[in-house]
C-alpha cells in the first residue's frame, strides 16, 4: 500500500486538492442525509383487522378470525400467529421469519382475504361505516408505523364537533406535505339515541322487537322526548314504559383526552423513504398555521414530535464524539510534544467520519442513534492508523533522515501492519450477516458506517498525513539522546518477563480464568432502551365496566399526573374502537374497560424512579382498577416481543385458564418482574338463541316475515342503529341496543314476542338458552391460548428469565397444554447464541487475514493470544460500570477482537524485521518493544479516552452505544497492558526460546 504514499508526495499539491474537493463532496453528503431515531428496519410482520359488529367473542372467532388464520397459515417463512377476538372485533398478528419478502407474503395475503366467505355485516361494513376503509382490513407493521407527530385538538365544544374539525380541516391539510403517508384520527365519538329496551316489560305489553323498530322508522323526530313518547300501538304504551332513552355513547367507541381535556387525537405516520425530522418539522409547522385559523375555542396540541428526540440525540452524540476528538488530539500531543504534529494527526478524524458520510450517502443509509453511535465510537479508532504513520516518520526523521525518504520508507515499514489490521477490523462485521433477527436489522448499519470510517482512515493515513508531515515536522540531523521514562520502565518490565516466563503466563491465565467468575455477578440483558424518557399506563378496570367508569378512574391518573412538574404531555385513550390503530388494543384484550396512556416526561428526569412514584401515586385511586405502569417495554412485552411473555396453549378454555391460574402466583413472587397482565378468557353468562327452521315452517309465516327474523334476531343480540333523528339542528343516529346482553333469565327470554306483525314467542321457534361464554378468545399459532406478560425490572434479566423457565418446568400440566416463554427470554436465547457463533466465525476471520499478511500460521496464532486478554478487562469494565453483558456490549466484544490484534501486529511486525536483519529472539523483542512502545501506547489511550464520554451514558440516545464503548475501554486497557508482556512471552517460546538468557 505503500505506493500511494508515492503518489501522494509525487504531486502533494495535487493531493490537497483532490482531498479539499473529496472533503466538500462529504459535507455535502453529510447535510443531506436522512435522519431518523433507529435505522430503517423491515419487520417480517403483518397483521389483519375485522369487526363484526355486536358479535359476541365466540362469533368473532368462529366466523371472522379462523377463516383469517387459515388465509395466512400455509404461506411459507410463518414463525407464530397470534390471534384475539373480542366482542365485535378481530386482529391477527402473524410473524415471519426475518428476510422473508413480506411484500410478497401481503400480496397473499391480501388476495387470499378477498376470496373468504365472511358474514355479510362484515363484507358490508365499509358501506355503512365509510371510516372503515376495507373490512377486514390488511395493515403491514414496520418502522413507519410510529407516528411521526401526534396532535391533540381540544376545545370548548362537543367531541363530535372536534372530531368533524379534525376530519374536515386538519386531515386533508396534513395529508398534503411530503413525505406524510398516512392521517389517522382518532375519538370525539358522536353521541347517539341510546334505546335500551327492557325484556320484561316488553312481555308484559306483548311488544316484540321487530314491532319497536317498525314504529321507530316511520316517525320523524326531532327532540329526546318525542323518541320516548313514541307510540307503540299497544294498549296506550309508549316507548319509555318498555324502554330507557338517553343520549351515550354506543358500544366499540374509544374516548380521546390530551393533558386532562376530552380531545381528538391526530396520528400522523410518514412514508417509508421520508425524512423523519423533515416531516415532523413540516408538520409542526403546519399545525401552527393551521391553529391560527381555528380561533380561540380549541387548541392543537404538539403531543409527540418525533424529531425533538432525534435531533437531541443527534447533538448529544456529535457532542460525545466532538470531546473525543478533543481528548484524542491532547493525548497525541502530549505523547510528541509537537503542536503541529498533534493538529496534523487529529485532521485524519473529521476528514475519516466525513469521508464515512459521504460513503452512508452512497448506501443509502440514515443518521440516527446506531449509525452515530458508530461514528462517536469510530473517533477512537480512525487516529490509531495516523498515529502509527505520523509516528514512524516523525521518529525517522528525528534520526537525520529527510522527509520525503523518512515518509516513504517509514510508511514501507507500517503499511503491512496497518493494512491488515484496518482489514482485520472491517471482516469482523460480516458474520452479522448471519446473526439475523432484530440485531442484525440494527447492527448491520452500525458495521457499515464503522467500516466506512475505517477505510477511509488508512486511504487519509497513507496519503494526506504523509503529505502533510513536511509542515510540522522539524528535520534534525541527530537524534534525541536516551528513552523517555515509559519507556526505561517498560524495557526493565520486558527484560524481567522474558527471563521469568512461566510466573507471567502463569499469571495471565488465572487472571483470565478468574474473570469469568464475575459474569454471574455482571448478569445479563438484552438491548438497552433507546433512553427516551417516556411512560406507558394502562389502567384495567373490572369486565363489564362502562365508558364513562372507566374514563372516571383515567380522570383520577390524569390528576395524580398533573402533579408531576416533571410530566410535560401526555394522552390517554380509553376503551377501544373500530379503527384498526384501536385494534391493536383490543388485542391485549381492551374494551370499554380499559384505558391506556403515553405520558412525555422532561429530558431530566430519573426515567426509573418517575415509573416507581407514578406506581406507588396510582395505588388503590379507583375501586377494582388493576393499574401497571412501565416504560416502553411495556407495551413491548404485551405483544410479545420484549420483556416478559409466556404463552399457555390448550385443547380447551378450562385447562388454558387453569394453568395460567396456577402460573400467575410463582411469577408475582420472583423479584425483578413487575406489570403482571394477564390475557385469558374469561366466561360470563350469556343468551343464546338458535332458530328451529322446522318449527318456523311448521307456524306457516309468510316468506317475507322468515327474512325478516332473522334481521332481529341479530337486533336482539347485537343491536343496530334503526333511524337518524334530528334535534336543534344536529343528526343523530337512534341505536337500538341489544338485549341478549342483559338477559341472565331464560323464561323471560322465551317469552318475548318476535316478528311483525304476526307475533309469536321466542320460545315457540328457537331453542333459547343461557349459557357460559368466553368474554375474549385468544389463539397462539391457531390453538387456544391465554398469555401473561410483564416488564423485567431487574439487571440482571438472563437470571430472571432462568427462575421463570424453573417454574414454568414445575408446573404439572394437563394433556395438550404446553407453556412457552416467549418476548425477551426467546429473543435472547437465539441471538446470543449467533452472536456468539458470530464471534468465533470473526476470530476465524481475522486469524485468516493475518495468515495472509505474515505468511505464516504460527505468527497470527501468537497475535491471537491477545484476544482473551481484552476479555478480562471487558467483564471488569462492565462490572465497574454497572452494566450487565448484553447485545451492545457483545458488539463490543466482536469489535475488540480487530481492535486488540493491532498492537500485536505492530509489534510483532517490527520484530520479524529485526530478526531479519540477524537480530537474536531477545534483542529483537526488546528493541521492538522499546521502539514500538509509544505508537501503542497513544493508539490505545486514544481509541479509550475519545471513547469515555460514551462509555459514560450522558445524553439522550446514548444507552445503546455505552454498553459498548465500556467493553472497549475495558478490554482494549488490559489486552495493551498484558499483550506488551505476554505477547513476546509467548512468540520467545515459540521462535528460538532457547536464546532467552536466564537473567538479564
Amino acid at each position: 500500500m505503500s505506493w500511494l504514499t508515492k503518489i501522494a508526495l509525487k504531486q502533494r499539491w495535487l493531493t490537497f486538492l483532490i482531498a479539499t474537493l473529496v472533503i466538500a463532496a462529504s459535507i455535502w453528503g453529510t447535510v443531506t442525509l436522512k435522519q431518523e431515531l433507529i435505522p430503517d428496519i423491515a419487520l417480517p410482520v403483518t397483521s389483519v383487522g375485522a369487526i363484526y359488529p355486536q358479535a359476541s367473542p365466540g362469533e368473532v372467532m368462529d366466523k371472522v378470525t379462523v377463516p383469517i388464520e387459515g388465509a395466512i397459515a400455509d404461506i411459507e417463512g410463518l414463525k407464530h400467529l397470534y390471534s384475539t377476538a373480542t366482542a365485535g372485533m378481530s386482529m391477527t398478528i402473524a410473524q415471519f421469519e426475518f428476510g422473508t419478502d413480506m411484500d410478497e407474503v401481503n400480496s397473499i395475503i391480501g388476495q387470499n382475504l378477498s376470496e373468504l366467505n365472511l358474514p355479510p355485516e362484515v363484507r358490508e361494513l365499509p358501506a355503512k361505516m365509510p371510516e372503515i376503509e376495507e373490512n377486514p382490513r390488511l395493515f403491514p407493521i414496520d418502522i413507519n408505523m410510529m407516528p411521526v407527530v401526534w396532535l391533540g385538538l381540544s376545545g370548548d365544544l362537543p367531541p363530535d364537533e372536534l372530531q368533524e374539525i379534525a376530519i374536515s380541516q386538519i386531515k386533508p391539510q396534513l395529508e398534503i406535505i411530503k413525505g406524510v403517508y398516512h392521517v389517522d384520527v382518532e375519538g370525539g365519538s358522536r353521541e347517539k339515541i341510546l334505546v335500551t329496551l327492557d325484556p320484561e316489560k316488553m312481555n308484559q305489553s306483548g311488544i316484540s322487537v321487530s314491532q319497536v323498530v317498525g314504529i321507530l322508522t316511520t316517525n320523524q323526530y326531532h327532540s329526546l322526548s318525542e323518541v320516548e313518547n313514541t307510540a307503540t300501538g299497544t294498549d296506550a304504551v309508549i316507548l319509555k314504559d318498555i324502554a330507557g332513552v338517553k343520549l351515550g355513547l354506543p358500544p366499540e367507541t374509544a374516548l380521546s383526552r390530551t393533558n386532562s381535556k376530552p380531545s381528538v387525537s391526530i396520528m400522523v405516520m410518514k412514508e417509508a423513504e421520508a425524512n423523519t425530522v423533515e416531516v415532523a418539522n413540516a408538520v409542526v409547522a403546519e399545525a401552527e398555521r393551521i391553529q391560527e385559523t381555528l380561533g380561540n375555542k380549541v387548541e392543537l396540541v404538539t403531543v409527540l414530535d418525533q424529531s425533538e428526540y432525534i435531533e437531541e440525540s443527534i447533538s448529544d452524540l456529535t457532542r460525545n464524539a466532538v470531546i473525543g476528538f478533543i481528548l484524542a488530539a491532547i493525548i497525541v500531543f502530549l505523547f510528541l510534544m509537537v503542536f503541529r504534529a498533534s493538529i496534523v494527526t487529529a485532521i485524519s478524524i473529521p476528514l475519516s467520519i466525513l469521508l464515512g458520510f459521504l460513503a452512508m450517502r452512497g448506501m443509502d443509509l440514515t443518521i440516527n442513534i446506531l449509525t452515530l453511535s458508530a461514528m462517536a465510537i469510530a473517533v477512537g479508532r480512525v487516529i490509531d492508523n495516523s498515529i502509527v504513520v505520523l509516528e514512524v516518520i516523525y521518529r525517522r526523521m528525528q534520526q537525520g533522515e529527510g522527509f520525503k525518504e523518512a515518509a516513504i520508507s517509514g510508511v514501507e515499514e507500517v503499511a503491512s501492519p496497518i493494512t491488515s489490521t484496518t482489514i482485520a477490523t472491517i471482516v469482523i462485521f460480516i458474520p452479522l450477516a448471519w446473526v439475523g433477527g432484530i440485531v442484525g436489522e440494527l447492527f448491520i448499519p452500525f458495521a457499515w458506517t464503522i467500516t466506512f470510517a475505517l477505510i477511509a482512515s488508512l486511504l487519509i493515513a497513507l496519503t494526506v498525513v504523509p503529505a502533510l508531515s513536511k509542515f510540522h515536522v522539524s528535520r534534525k540531523a541527530e537524534s534525541k539522546k536516551g528513552d523517555t521514562w515509559y519507556q526505561r520502565l517498560y524495557t526493565t518490565t520486558l527484560k524481567w518477563s522474558l527471563t521469568h516466563r512461566a510466573a507471567i503466563l502463569s499469571i495471565a491465565m488465572l487472571v483470565f480464568l478468574g474473570s469469568f467468575a464475575l459474569l454471574p455477578i455482571i448478569g445479563t440483558a438484552f438491548i438497552p432502551g433507546t433512553g427516551e424518557k417516556v411512560l406507558m399506563v394502562n389502567i384495567e378496570m373490572p369486565t363489564g365496566t362502562d365508558l364513562v367508569t372507566t374514563e372516571e378512574a383515567a380522570m383520577q391518573a390524569e390528576e395524580v399526573l398533573d402533579r408531576n412538574p416533571n410530566v410535560l404531555t401526555y394522552q390517554t385513550t380509553v376503551g377501544t374502537s373500530t379503527s384498526l390503530i384501536s385494534g391493536f388494543r383490543a388485542l391485549m384484550a381492551g374494551g370499554s374497560n380499559t384505558a391506556y396512556m403515553i405520558v412525555f416526561l422532561d429530558s431530566d428526569a430519573d426515567l426509573e424512579q418517575e415509573v416507581a412514584d407514578l406506581r406507588k401515586a396510582c395505588e388503590g385511586i379507583a375501586e377494582g382498577a388493576v393499574i401497571t405502569v412501565g416504560t416502553e417495554q411495556l407495551a413491548m412485552a404485551e405483544l410479545g416481543v420484549a420483556g416478559l411473555s409466556i404463552f399457555i396453549r390448550g385443547e380447551s378454555l378450562e385447562d388454558v385458564a387453569n394453568t395460567t391460574n396456577q402460573l400467575l402466583p410463582e411469577l408475582e413472587k420472583i423479584d425483578g418482574v413487575n406489570d403482571l397482565k394477564v390475557i385469558v378468557s374469561g366466561v360470563e353468562p350469556g343468551l343464546t338463541v338458535k332458530p328451529d327452521m322446522a318449527r318456523l315452517m311448521a307456524l306457516g309465516l309468510p316468506m317475507e316475515q322468515l327474512q325478516q327474523l332473522e334481521q332481529e334476531f341479530y337486533l336482539m343480540v347485537a343491536g343496530g342503529t334503526v333511524i337518524q333523528a334530528n334535534i336543534d339542528g344536529k343528526s343523530y343516529d337512534v341505536f337500538l341496543e341489544g338485549m341478549a346482553k342483559n338477559l341472565d333469565n331464560v323464561d323471560i327470554a322465551r317469552k318475548l314476542r318476535v316478528g311483525y306483525s304476526i307475533s309469536v314467542p321466542l320460545g315457540d321457534i328457537a331453542t333459547v338458552e343461557l349459557v357460559e361464554q368466553p368474554t375474549s378468545v385468544q389463539h397462539i399459532d391457531r390453538k387456544l391460548a391465554a398469555s401473561i406478560s410483564g416488564t423485567i425490572t431487574a439487571k440482571d434479566v438472563g437470571a430472571v428469565n432462568q427462575v421463570v423457565q424453573e417454574k414454568i418446568d414445575a408446573l404439572a400440566l394437563a394433556p395438550g397444554v404446553e407453556v412457552t416463554a416467549g418476548g425477551i427470554a426467546d429473543e435472547m436465547a437465539l441471538t446470543f447464541s449467533s452472536m456468539y457463533t458470530a464471534i468465533a466465525i470473526a476470530i476465524l476471520l481475522a486469524y485468516a487475514v493475518l495468515v495472509v499478511a505474515f505468511r505464516s500460521f504460527l505468527n497470527p496464532f501468537i497475535i491471537m493470544g491477545s484476544l482473551p486478554l481484552a476479555t478480562i478487562g471487558a467483564w471488569l469494565g462492565l462490572l465497574i460500570a454497572g452494566k450487565p453483558l448484553g447485545i451492545s456490549a457483545l458488539m463490543g466484544i466482536l469489535m475488540l477482537v480487530g481492535i486488540v490484534l493491532t498492537n500485536a501486529v505492530v509489534l510483532l511486525t517490527l520484530v520479524e524485521q529485526l530478526r531479519k536483519e540477524g537480530m537474536s529472539t531477545y534483542d529483537a523483542l526488546v528493541e521492538a518493544g522499546r521502539t514500538r512502545l509509544r505508537p501503542i501506547l497513544m493508539t490505545a489511550l486514544t481509541t479509550m479516552i475519545a471513547l469515555v464520554p460514551l462509555a459514560l451514558g450522558l445524553g439522550a440516545g446514548v444507552l445503546m452505544a455505552a454498553e459498548l464503548a465500556v467493553v472497549v475501554i475495558g478490554g482494549l486497557f488490559t489486552s495493551t497492558l498484558l499483550t506488551l508482556l505476554v505477547i513476546p512471552v509467548v512468540y520467545s517460546l515459540f521462535r528460538g526460546g532457547r536464546q532467552i538468557p536466564v537473567e538479564q
